[in-house]
This record gives C-alpha cells, sequence and structure tokens, in this order.
C-alpha cells in the first residue's frame, strides 16, 4: 500500500472523519439503523458512535426514533449539496419550492424538522426584503410553541402533546413563564382547523410566521414530518397572509 505523503503530514482530525463515515454508511443502507449497527459496520467504539450520533441529532443532519431506537437522515443531508449543481431543476422539488415562495413572497422561507423538544430549520431561504429577520440554518424553536412546532404536532394527540408540555417546561427553564397546556391545544386546534399556523409574537416579538405541514416524504410510515414556513414582521405577514396561504398551498399541490 501506497501512502502519500501529504496525507501523513496533515492527519484527518478523527471525528470529522468519523463523522463523514456515518453519513457515508446512511448512503450506502439507505434506511434507519440502531447505533449497535452503525458501531459494529464501521468498527467504532460504542461510546464515541453514540457522542457523535446524538451530535449529528442536535445539529439537525439525523432524526432520533426513541421509540425504536433508530437513527436516520434528515432532509438537511440532502439539500446540503444541492447548490453545487447549477441549474434549479437539478436541486429537486423541494428547493425549487423554497425559491419560488421566497420569489413571491420576499419573507423568510424555511424548512423544519422534529428534532426533541424542538422544531429546528433544517433549511432556510433568506428573505430579500430592506427589513427582515435573519434565522440561520439550524436555529431551533420549541415544538410546543413555535408555529412550525404546531404543524409538526398537529396529528398527535393530546397524550403525546401533554408529555411534550411537561418535557419542554423541566428542560427549558429560560426565565420564560410556564407554558400551558390548554394554549398549546387552542394553536393546534386552530391549525387543524385552517390547515395553517399564523404566529404573531409567539417567539420573536413583532414576528410572524405562517406554518403548513408537508405530506410524509416517502412510503415508510415512520416518515419524519416537515414544516413549511414563511417568516417576517407581522404587519407585512398579516397584510398579505391570503396571498401568502394561497402561494403555500400551490407550492404543496406540485407534489
Amino acid at each position: 500500500m501506497i501512502v502519500d505523503a501529504a496525507a501523513r503530514e496533515d492527519p484527518v482530525v478523527k471525528s470529522a472523519a468519523r463523522a463523514l463515515r456515518i453519513l457515508e454508511f446512511f448512503d450506502d443502507v439507505q434506511r434507519a439503523a440502531r447505533l449497535s449497527e452503525i458501531s459494529r459496520r464501521l468498527d467504532l467504539p460504542a461510546s464515541s458512535t453514540s457522542v457523535l450520533l446524538h451530535s449529528l441529532v442536535q445539529l439537525g443532519y439525523l432524526s432520533h426514533d426513541r421509540v425504536l431506537r433508530t437513527f436516520k437522515p434528515t432532509l438537511r443531508v440532502g439539500m446540503l449539496g444541492s447548490w453545487t449543481t447549477g441549474t434549479m431543476a437539478d436541486d429537486g422539488w423541494l428547493a425549487r419550492v423554497l425559491q419560488e415562495l421566497s420569489d413571491g413572497t420576499g419573507e423568510t422561507i424555511s424548512l423544519a424538522a422534529r428534532n426533541g423538544i424542538y422544531a429546528q430549520y433544517i433549511r432556510v431561504v433568506q428573505a430579500t426584503n430592506a427589513l427582515r429577520i435573519q434565522v440561520p440554518t439550524g436555529t431551533r424553536r420549541l415544538l410546543v410553541w413555535s408555529a412550525a412546532g404546531v404543524a409538526l404536532l398537529s396529528e398527535a394527540d393530546e397524550r403525546e402533546i401533554a408529555a411534550l408540555v411537561r418535557r419542554t417546561n423541566a428542560e427549558h427553564r429560560s426565565g420564560r413563564d410556564r407554558i400551558e397546556l390548554r394554549r398549546v391545544l387552542e394553536n393546534i386546534d386552530r391549525f387543524r382547523r385552517q390547515g395553517y399556523f399564523f404566529s404573531r409574537g409567539l417567539v420573536t416579538p413583532g414576528g410572524g410566521h405562517i406554518s403548513m405541514r408537508l405530506p410524509p416524504l416517502g412510503a415508510e410510515s415512520r416518515q419524519p414530518l416537515y414544516a413549511l414556513g414563511v417568516s417576517g414582521w407581522i404587519v407585512r405577514i398579516a397584510r398579505n397572509e391570503k396571498r401568502i396561504v394561497r402561494l403555500m398551498r400551490s407550492a404543496l399541490q406540485q407534489l
């Protein structure tokens, strides 16, 4: 075996290499997998594999099914390199949907996935308005207290929602008032009646966010849900609410 001299002089950071190997493993098997299988297949210690997997979950690159105890890549992984293809047609339908909404509204467009007690933005197209709310990719919002979270919980039963409210109040104590289950259920009921949810200052003072839920992607029954969102300053979102909702519904009909 010939070893490149440059490789000897500039060794790969072990943790970075292992993280990429995990993503490549999923590209190979193309299904969800448990920690034990990933550790065995990659010949890595279970302890360090666990740390890497949960770090990737926290960053929004993997989802974790706590019931089946499996891990699986999120859409954030699939969309990482879409810009390198050079043409919008090659980027896929989802990138086109986000860009079309951006062109049609001028507001911030986001795609969120469920991640523990949070809704995490795995893709963001920043607003083109002069006065805009900047939302970085990877931003997390509370599932039970955000527009994206309302969309992601829209098919959950009251028992699951109540458990999430209790867990959120126990784990997320940053000086805020306790979240009331009654108010969370009211927001979810409004989503179910309208088919979307418009939050006014729920997370960001003066900020508005309209969210809708994407239909399941793929054939798996446990496919993670994703929420599509349009956000900006309340006054502008409220003024254009009907048009934004129409554009969002039209975009989702492309599926």
